[in-house]
């Protein structure tokens, strides 16, 4: 009977072992900025796909772009993205207002940047987020 529960023991150990092997990749801190011809982004959503052309596979991370050009990757709600190859997508707009007859007025989002920055097959923007240090990675896209 103590042979049984040893050995239920130890598989039991065996299995926290390996499941405590498999978690998720750390995240390794990742900012910069992001241009458009010359001049900083004041607003917008940059998003980081893992390159599947590359092997890569795993959770997008995002980060909103601040006033003065710059972001700060997260993955879900933590700070940061696992290390290896990214494709990039960028997406800024602006709002325009317009009035209606009736003196109603909407707003009509309009885009910054050309259509091929939110594409992932067209932006041809790609990154290598490397582990043990804080990637700094601007973009100044045209």
């Amino acid at each position: 009977m103590k042979i049984a529960r040893w050995l239920g023991l130890a598989q039991l150990a065996i299995c926290m072992l390996l499941l405590a092997g498999c978690g998720r990749a750390p995240l390794t801190p990742v900012n910069g900025k992001v241009a458009y011809k010359g001049f900083n982004l004041q607003s917008g959503v940059i998003v980081f796909t893992p390159d599947a052309t590359r092997g890569e596979r795993g959770s997008i991370a995002v980060a909103k772009i601040r006033e003065d050009g710059s972001y700060t990757l997260t993955t879900g709600e933590a700070a940061g993205a696992t290390p290896g190859w990214y494709r990039i997508t960028v997406s800024a707009l602006s709002n325009t207002s317009f009035s209606q007859p009736t003196g109603q007025g909407f707003t009509y989002p309009q885009s910054l940047l050309p259509e091929k920055y939110r594409d992932p097959e067209l932006s041809q923007l790609t990154c290598e987020i490397k582990s043990g240090r804080t990637n700094n990675i601007d973009f100044n896209l045209d």
